[in-house]
């Protein structure tokens, strides 16, 4: 009887693990295209260019985002 029940747990606990093996993930993502939205800011080499990188961040964290706001405006009309 034990024997029945360890093959029946095994055999659940395979096709569970054949479930979420044999399933690929749809990992597709529309990526614009190159030049259709504000430049991504270079990561600085040196410390000394982090003031100016932080300023070039929160620019490109606004445009991005007017950008995104724009076409969601576009899709509402």
């Amino acid at each position: 009887m034990r024997l029945i029940l360890m093959l029946a747990a095994l055999l659940i606990v395979g096709l569970l693990l054949y479930r979420q093996i044999g399933e690929i993930p749809d990992r597709s993502m529309d990526v614009p295209a190159a030049g259709s939205g504000p430049e991504v800011p270079r990561v600085p080499q040196r410390p000394q260019d982090l003031p100016v990188f932080e300023e070039q961040m929160q620019q490109f964290m606004q445009d991005t985002g007017e950008q995104r706001r724009r076409q969601l405006d576009a899709l509402e009309q």
